[in-house]
């Protein structure tokens, strides 16, 4: 692959947030297409099918929503276009549009989402290492979890040192392994599955049942990742078409999440607590053959490492954006210790995963949501024709340096408008009654609002900034 023969796949990176060199733009849309669908090639795809079960809705209905909901990851589809024309990060990139002290705002609230998408991952991880070993014969215990926390978040520290080139290479090997294996345990699944019971599944509210599941999958899946679309593809090369692209990434992302959740959804006929589960990976792990299972959790292992190593590349990414004047090599460190604190409080002092969770999704989505409006729009309107400007980029020439007022206006207005009406679980907004009370409706809202605001200012600065 030819972003794999730029430089060594195991040397450290060193790019950072620097404009990728025109000679080293050299990636191929077939590269995206493998990274992302590595990083949803997670058994946290099968929990999202719980989720939307949980929902209580019918077979037919669960369906449907998964489809919808990660019908998102257009979005990351279309951030990526700005990583090919930009050659940086997608944060870096927003700094054209908020200026370098007003990108502060929303690059910190990206780098807590990925910190905290990053907790999940070696949560999860640490989780299916241990639910390996007790497959294996070992008995469930404290020790064993730490362990297998060790293990899991040592790998992906590693991993993530790296960088891209080694991410590529992994990604494309294990989207291979664990699709095989994903498609051996879907298929015993629809052969031990009473489907009678799956159909029978009583229709929920398509209001305050199916509305809220799709919000949920898509703020934890495209709305989550549309903030790291521009870091995978800024190596791509010129040469390489949008639609291309959008193929390769919506279509890498799509193809097993959907199918994970498929099993989820199936699953929960089996295993009614699933969603609910404090350890919903061992559950999984329970209902298959141990000649399944262990080389299943393996696999699994292996696929939610190529996952965390994406979140915490982007978050290393976004703490040099912030302006922490330190190497790669050592963002990734400062995130990884962050990152380890969590997880050891979630494993081993709360004992809570699935309800801060979803929580967690839901209130990143709300801000996430109305940045990404902005962030397309701008990119529609204005980089599309005009590129991005190296001084305003990284303030060179005291160019852009400050803060862009009306934009941050427009993002936050979203981002409050949206939390005005959804219930998050760390802040309750005062209009979440009626269809909004048991809904993550805020999302659209956020988004639609931070939308309509940007392209009215657009409109009266005549698309220029």
């Amino acid at each position: 692959m030819s972003e794999i023969n730029r430089n060594e796949t195991w040397k450290v990176e060193s790019t950072g947030i620097d404009r990728v060199p025109n000679a080293e733009q050299t990636g191929k849309p077939i590269e995206l297409f493998w990274v992302w669908s590595a990083a949803n090639i997670g058994i946290l795809g099968v929990v999202y099918g719980a989720i939307i079960v949980a929902f209580g809705l019918s077979f037919i209905q669960s369906i449907l929503a998964a489809l919808a909901g990660v019908a998102s990851f257009a979005l990351v589809g279309y951030t990526s276009f700005a990583g090919k024309l930009g050659r940086t990060s997608t944060l870096t990139l927003s700094r054209v549009i908020f200026g370098l002290k007003g990108n502060i705002a929303p690059t910190t609230f990206s780098w807590i989402n990925l910190m905290g998408w990053e907790a999940v991952n070696v949560i999860t991880g640490t989780l299916t290492l241990a639910a390996l070993f007790q497959a294996a014969g070992m008995g469930e215990s404290v020790p064993l979890t730490a362990f297998s926390l060790i293990l899991f978040g040592g790998l992906t520290i590693v991993v993530s040192l790296l960088g891209q080139n080694t991410v590529v290479w992994m990604q494309s090997w294990f989207s291979k392994v664990f699709g095989t294996m994903t498609l051996i345990v879907v298929l015993y699944i629809v052969f031990n599955t009473e489907w009678s019971k799956v159909l029978a599944l009583p229709s929920g509210s398509w209001l305050t049942g199916f509305l809220p599941a799709v919000s949920v999958i898509a703020a934890g899946t495209g709305i989550s990742w549309a903030i790291a679309g521009a870091d995978y593809s800024r190596y791509q090369s010129p040469e390489s078409s949008n639609k291309s692209i959008f193929a390769a990434v919506v279509g890498g992302a799509c193809l097993p999440l959907i199918l994970l959740m498929f099993t989820g959804i199936l699953l929960s006929v089996q295993l009614p607590d699933l969603a609910s589960s404090a350890n919903p990976i061992a559950l999984i792990g329970s209902v298959l053959p141990k000649w399944m299972a262990i080389p299943y959790l393996l696999a699994a292992t292996a696929g939610i490492v190529t996952i965390a190593v994406l979140s915490l590349y982007s978050a290393s990414l976004n703490l040099l954006t912030l302006g922490v004047k330190v190497k790669q090599s050592l963002a990734v460190s400062i995130d990884a210790i962050v990152i380890l604190a969590i997880a050891i409080y979630v494993l081993f002092i709360s004992g809570d995963f699935m309800g801060p969770f979803i929580s967690f999704l839901v209130f990143c989505g709300v801000f996430l949501a109305a940045w990404e409006a902005i962030f397309i729009l701008d990119y529609t309107k204005v980089r599309r024709h005009h590129g991005y400007n190296a001084n305003a980029l990284y303030g060179l020439n005291g160019e852009n340096r400050g803060v862009r007022a009306v934009p941050l206006f427009c993002w936050f207005l979203g981002a409050l408008c949206g939390l005005m009406v959804t219930k998050t679980g760390f802040i309750d907004g005062p209009l979440a009654k009626g269809l909004f009370a048991d809904s993550s409706l805020g999302l659209f809202v956020s988004f639609l609002v931070s939308l309509f605001a940007y392209g009215l200012y657009l409109a009266k600065s005549g698309g220029r900034q």
